[in-house]
């Protein structure tokens, strides 16, 4: 993100305190935080935003966060351009890594496999951030009214048309003369 991007909902916690036991989170978005990424997921109106999280030290410096996150929103019914309202309820885990000296590097992910940690930048997690991005992954791409039916094409169909042949537009100078 540059120096100008607003961040919309941020809770920063520190990870030096979270070494040697398991600490819960809960976060929340107020008005204002959910009036923010509304207008950033293209929602027209995120009226809950909730999220359970357990952060767990585990060997090697790594974190493991389980989340449960819930939400309701109001999107935008592509057929019908309606509101379409929806509850989100997820479940997720990340596992972070401390930083590393930045060498290029090449990663592999096998189907099946679990994703590689995430990079930890300095001594802190962005928790606001991360519940973010899960509700944008959870959101439904395309919400749909139950029921909404495209319209009917009225015009002409392909099969109804004579073919126009190339030579139509040079029978009008033929006309002229």
């Amino acid at each position: 993100m540059g120096a100008s991007a607003q961040v919309e909902f941020s809770r920063l916690i520190s990870t030096a305190e979270i070494v040697e036991k398991a600490t819960v989170f809960t976060v929340e978005a107020d008005k204002a935080e959910r009036a923010g990424l509304a207008e950033r997921f293209d929602l027209r109106a995120l009226h809950r935003l909730l999220a359970e999280l357990l952060i767990t030290p585990e060997a090697g410096a790594l974190l493991r966060l389980d989340g449960h996150l819930t939400a309701d929103v109001v999107q935008t019914c592509v057929v019908s351009l309606a509101d379409v309202a929806t509850s989100v309820d997820v479940r997720f885990s990340l596992r972070f890594s401390p930083e590393v000296t930045p060498e290029p590097c090449e990663i592999l992910i096998a189907p099946g496999e679990d994703d590689p940690p995430e990079l930890l930048v300095g001594e802190s997690l962005d928790l606001g951030r991360i519940v973010a991005e899960q509700l944008a992954i959870a959101l439904d791409p395309y919400p749909r009214l139950s029921g909404a039916k495209m319209a009917e094409f009225k015009g002409k169909s392909a099969e109804k048309q004579e073919p126009v042949s190339p030579f139509a537009a040079l029978s009008v100078l033929k006309d002229r003369q």
